[in-house]
């Protein structure tokens, strides 16, 4: 627990209320409406991960939002599956994500037919992004460790781009193409460049960190929502 009085704690959060009040309104209203008819579908477990998806989005925890999403997609395709007389809960039990897709698109539910390919690259992004990333952040202080680190930075790059060019292949061209510069030697890289070349990988990049959280996690972050909003909506949207 921490050492601060309750009315020290009050007076931070106000404090960060305000100071980042511009950045989280405008991420509000990035944040597109999902509009569902609860009679079609009702699952408080599905709507506390949306809801969670939402306020993730907001506060800029972008990592949140993909996992949420996936969590949310992951029981409509259960309750879908479970629709069907023939198919029984046990099948599904020891499922995560990806196994339940691969179980519904098998089982060939009708329903879920036309979101199998999204809900595919969503499951990429909560394993790529939010769960399983590669790169481990540790001081590297020998060649050997230097040259794992930049192994893993490089990959977990790569596999960011891949993910970005599935969503947006121009954004993928403006990211690749951006200019950064090496806050040890002072050399400018172009990040495509760096990320393709045999050499070293520079982690210390100025620049490197925030340009993917502001620009690729953020447009992963908002594709994944924009993918529950299209799943939970083809199934049980209203008109309006």
């Amino acid at each position: 627990m921490s050492r601060k009085t309750l009315e020290e704690c009050k007076k931070q959060l106000q404090k960060s209320d305000r100071d980042t009040l511009e950045r989280r309104a405008q991420r509000l209203k990035e944040l597109e409406q999902i509009h569902t008819d609860a009679r079609l579908f009702h699952s408080q477990k599905e709507w506390d991960y949306a809801g969670e998806a939402s306020d993730s989005y907001i506060n800029g925890n972008f990592r949140s939002v993909i996992f949420c999403c996936a969590c949310a997609i992951d029981q409509i395709f259960r309750y879908e599956y479970l629709k069907t007389p023939t198919n029984r809960y046990e099948d599904l039990k020891k499922c995560t994500f990806g196994p339940t897709i691969h179980k519904c698109k098998d089982k060939n539910i009708s329903r879920l037919t036309q979101f199998i390919a999204a809900a595919e690259l969503l499951n990429r992004m909560r394993n790529e992004v939010s769960v399983h990333p590669l790169f481990i952040d540790f001081p590297a202080e020998s060649d050997p460790e230097r040259q794992v680190r930049s192994k893993l930075l490089r990959e977990d790059i790569k596999k960011l781009l891949k993910l970005v060019d599935s969503v947006s292949p121009e954004l993928k061209k403006e990211i690749e193409a951006t200019k950064l510069i090496d806050q040890v030697d002072g050399e400018t890289y172009i990040l495509g460049e760096a990320v393709n070349q045999r050499s070293e990988m520079p982690s210390s990049l100025d620049g490197f960190w925030g340009l993917i959280e502001r620009d690729i996690l953020k447009l992963l972050a908002r594709e994944a929502w924009h993918i529950l909003k299209i799943v939970a909506e083809g199934l049980y949207g209203v008109t309006l």
